[in-house]
């Protein structure tokens, strides 16, 4: 009698440590079948081009994302955002009269984890015209002695499209605005690099002296402004943005 009741304990016991070590399992398992915040993250540079648009913030989820203002005409460096942080959108960076700050855009669609993006906020609010353009920062290497190189136009005034030279042979032509470029190889070198007008290709609109391509690189050329004056605060200008990832970047 003793002996049963002694195996009885004994069942309950092992049942018991069993069950003990089932249950981590199970919330082990119940964690890896979601995506943690340390692999769902893409990478995201912003750019203001719209001249009359004062400095935003982005938002993710209708959560501000981060600290930084993003001003006319500057690129970000590559920031973390949680591909399931949606909808993207920018809104003002400051608020009137205590009402929440207004909302400019909305982007549609979503991000792929692991992918480095760049948002071009161009177009005016005066006219309705404001929207943005989303890059997909990645492209196959380029082979050895060249680098890469796209353009992307937020002049919204030229209505012939731009074209893009690089001492004074042309890379892209006709593109308009919005327009956004495949990348191309181009030898690694100096380059001057115009922004003309497709229907005055003798004219520079502005330009870059002395910009070096480095081998194995990619860069974005990106074109903005109203103006042929160079006194004036929205001439147009063109800058560049380093693609190129260093090795090892995480996400």
């Amino acid at each position: 009698m003793i002996q049963k009741n002694n195996s009885g304990v004994m069942v309950y016991l092992i049942l018991f440590i069993a069950g003990i070590m089932i249950v981590p399992m199970f919330s082990s398992c119940g964690k890896g079948e979601g995506v943690s915040s340390s692999n769902n993250n893409a990478r995201l540079g912003v750019v203001n081009l719209s001249p009359d648009v004062l400095p935003f913030k982005l938002y993710g989820r209708y959560i501000v994302q981060g600290t930084n203002s993003y001003s006319y005409p500057f690129a970000s460096s590559y920031t973390l955002i949680n591909v399931a942080d949606t909808p993207i959108q920018i809104r003002t960076a400051q608020t009137a009269n205590n009402v929440n700050p207004t909302n400019l855009l909305t982007l549609t669609g979503g991000l792929l984890r692991n992918t480095p993006y760049t948002l071009f906020v161009m177009g005016l609010l005066k006219d309705n015209s404001l929207t943005s353009v989303l890059t997909v920062d990645t492209s196959s290497l380029p082979a050895n002695g060249r680098g890469k190189i796209r353009l992307v136009n937020g002049i919204t005034n030229v209505p012939s499209g731009i074209n893009l030279t690089l001492n004074d042979t042309t890379a892209f032509r006709k593109v308009n605005f919005k327009g956004n470029t495949q990348f191309i190889e181009v030898t690694a070198g100096t380059y001057n690099i115009n922004i003309v007008p497709n229907n005055n290709p003798t004219k520079p609109l502005t330009g870059l002296t002395n910009f070096t391509i480095l081998d194995g690189k990619m860069y974005t050329i990106f074109s903005y402004g109203l103006s042929s004056s160079t006194s004036d605060s929205v001439s147009y200008g063109i800058n560049t943005i380093l693609n190129t990832l260093p090795p090892n970047t995480r996400y």
